[in-house]
């Protein structure tokens, strides 16, 4: 108790009148509200300010909000249309709008942050680069409004796709960022590079010989490790996973029936790694369970009819499993001028039916990517500063 006074007993020095409860239980209880009300309460004096800025409550409130519902950040796929971010608040059916101009960056970078995309996020924090470049990388957090840049890795390689993976090593308390690409001399080989904050550069990584990730999906990071769905029917164990703590990769066997790679996407659904089988009218949920010492297997856990004949000019893809009677999906249609047009809808199979998300202001076309906003500083991550790079508009 006397060192969590002693962590909080500096934000009231200038608060008027008396606290009516301890600093610790006030932490407690702003933690616990929706991160709207916490914006706010910044403004209200500057010992509230200090105490929402210091690592203590941001711990604190980071590990309040794994435990609530995920939001959704959603991004135009089209590039004119790339200004903003939108908070997407599924069950309140509402999205507020994050011009990205107004997000402050630590460098002297010539660049706007709208010509690039949200690739993946990790605890508040997105993960924004362009499919491809590899320069620039940012870290940033659209609820402080705050980002940086990592350092260059000043490759002139022609790219062909450029995706991005991220996670928090527990082992070393540290946020690491993987890069997965590949250049037009050599289409169809994964390359990987590995940062951790606070780096000053890149590093190579040697990953399993002729691999492919799917263009299809982003990484996705569960229990300290990343995963990716490999491009390769042939293959017996499709599943590439990189354990963060000792840099090493992986694979996962899964008996694939149907072989193109479109049919299967990774997710966390609950607490378990999934793959979500998605064959003409059917869904298949594959539950991955084991570890590394003991083996992995893929057990399926459920399946549904969804009762319409899916097609790659109408297609879906399951964002996330809200109860365990409901999904919720993405839905994409392409019309006869091939113009794309997405929209949020849940799935119910015991009632087979589908309920339109009704979101005003969101773009036409989009990504989505999982959200839990948090006030995790990317300025506090870069503990080791190189020079900030400098980069030519494009």
């Amino acid at each position: 108790m006397k060192s969590k006074r002693r962590r909080v007993n500096n934000y009231n020095d200038d608060a008027q009148g008396e606290a009516i409860l301890p600093p610790e239980m006030f932490c407690e209880v702003l933690a616990r509200l929706p991160v709207e009300s916490i914006l706010r309460f910044r403004s209200v004096c500057k010992s509230w300010c200090r105490m929402i800025q210091s690592p203590f409550f941001i711990s604190l409130q980071l590990g309040v909000t794994k435990n609530k519902p995920c939001r959704f950040i959603v991004q135009s796929q089209r590039e004119i249309d790339m200004s903003s971010l939108y908070l997407v608040d599924i069950e309140d059916l509402k999205a507020r709008e994050i011009q990205l101009e107004k997000i402050k960056c630590r460098t002297r970078l010539k660049f706007k942050l709208p010509a690039l995309g949200v690739r993946c996020f990790c605890d508040g924090l997105l993960c924004m680069a362009s499919e491809k470049r590899l320069d620039p990388v940012c870290i940033c957090n659209p609820i402080t409004k705050e980002s940086v840049i990592l350092p260059l890795s000043r490759s002139k390689a022609h790219l062909v796709r450029h995706k991005l993976a991220f996670g928090f090593d527990q082992s070393s308390g540290k946020y690491k960022v993987i890069r997965d690409y590949r250049t037009s001399s050599n289409k169809h080989l994964s390359k990987f590079q590995i940062i951790t904050l606070g780096e000053s550069s890149w590093r190579q990584l040697n990953a399993p010989q002729n691999l492919c990730t799917s263009d299809w999906d982003a990484a996705v990071f569960w229990n300290g490790s990343l995963h990716w769905i490999i491009d390769d029917k042939t293959i017996e164990e499709p599943i590439l996973a990189f354990d963060l703590s000792s840099e090493t990769f992986y694979t996962i066997p899964f008996h694939r029936l149907c072989f193109s790679h479109e049919c299967y996407e990774l997710q966390v659904l609950g607490a378990s790694l999934t793959i979500v089988e998605h064959n003409s009218h059917m869904i298949k949920i594959w539950e991955v369970a084991g570890n590394k010492a003991k083996g992995f297997s893929a057990n399926c856990r459920e399946e549904h009819d969804t009762y319409v004949c899916w097609n790659k000019y109408f297609f879906y893809k399951t964002i996330s499993q809200p109860s365990h009677k409901s999904f919720m999906l993405q839905v994409c249609i392409t019309d006869n001028n091939n113009v794309k047009k997405d929209w949020f809808t849940r799935f119910v199979p015991e009632k087979v039916r589908y309920f339109h998300q009704d979101i005003h202001g969101l773009p036409d076309h989009f990504n989505t990517a999982h959200f839990k906003p948090s006030f995790v500083s990317p300025n506090a991550l870069l503990s080791v500063q190189s020079q900030l790079p400098v980069l030519k508009s494009s």
